[in-house]
């Protein structure tokens, strides 16, 4: 497979006065085209921190990030790939989310970093109609504010502003944690299915196991800043070899049938 993105030897390092703050400590990691990594770990393990290096939100302090071989970061300046290529999607869609534009402006802000030739592309009636209704909104919601909305279709505002440059990579940090689990478990099958379809690639930050073991093809686990554990999913689960994933797991809710744990099931939800 790919390499789409990769991490080399990362620092991010924090000084106020006397104290200094490794939020993340020596990162290494690839993203390969077409996958959903999952990053793992308690809050404050420094998953978000990394996360923010890789869409222009944070410098890293030491080491190199690139995206197709090539460095995202020069001397504490982004320097992007093609514009909407790297996309994102936050955990909380009402702060993500301007209160005084309407969702059409929403969606189509990302388009004001594309030339005007790919503005008039990407953001024509017919595409932003087919878009809104794909992630499961509808047209005249188009005209409404996000306070009009719940969280769950928030979330999906957030996403269809997402996908309207036609990113390759999108990097999602605890994008179902503040949504309930019947709302969450419609979001994660769309998520799936968005990838299927537009052959996206996925950096997936949760906290939650079972969200985690569900969406990704590999894992990586953090602790106090550092990768400690990284492997195939179904590999990870069953064979923890980092006594913090073997925490982690322990605390999962499990469904057993001869004695073989059962993922959970978010499409039977």
């Amino acid at each position: 497979m790919n390499v789409l993105v990769q991490l080399q030897d990362v620092d991010k390092i924090y000084s106020t006065g006397k104290q200094t703050m490794h939020a993340v400590n020596g990162a290494t990691l690839q993203i390969h085209r077409g996958e959903v990594l999952g990053l793992v770990g308690e809050s404050g393990s420094g998953k978000s921190t990394l996360g923010k290096m890789l869409i222009g939100l944070e410098a890293p302090t030491r080491g190199s990030v690139s995206y197709l071989g090539k460095p995202l970061w020069d001397k504490n300046k982004f320097k992007r790939p093609r514009p909407g290529e790297i996309q994102t999607v936050f955990q909380d869609p009402q702060s993500s989310l301007d209160p005084r534009m309407k969702v059409k402006s929403i969606i189509l802000e990302p388009l004001r970093a594309l030339d005007a030739k790919q503005r008039k592309e990407k953001g024509n009636e017919k595409q932003l109609i087919e878009l809104i209704r794909r992630v499961g909104l509808k047209e005249e919601q188009l005209e409404r504010y996000p306070h009009e909305f719940s969280g769950g279709q928030r979330q999906r505002i957030a996403i269809a502003r997402a996908l309207i440059t036609d990113p390759s990579f999108i990097v999602f940090d605890e994008p179902t944690s503040a949504l309930d689990v019947s709302v969450q478990a419609q979001v994660l099958n769309l998520l799936r299915e968005l990838k299927a379809e537009r052959q996206l690639t996925y950096l997936f930050i949760s906290h939650n196991m079972s969200v985690i073991r569900y969406m990704c093809d590999r894992i990586a686990v953090m602790y106090k800043g550092k990768i400690v554990e990284m492997g195939a999913a179904e590999q990870v689960f069953k064979h923890p070899r980092h006594p913090y994933t073997t925490l982690l797991l322990s605390s999962l809710p499990s469904v057993h049938h001869e004695k073989e744990e059962k993922p959970i099931n978010f499409c039977a939800i």
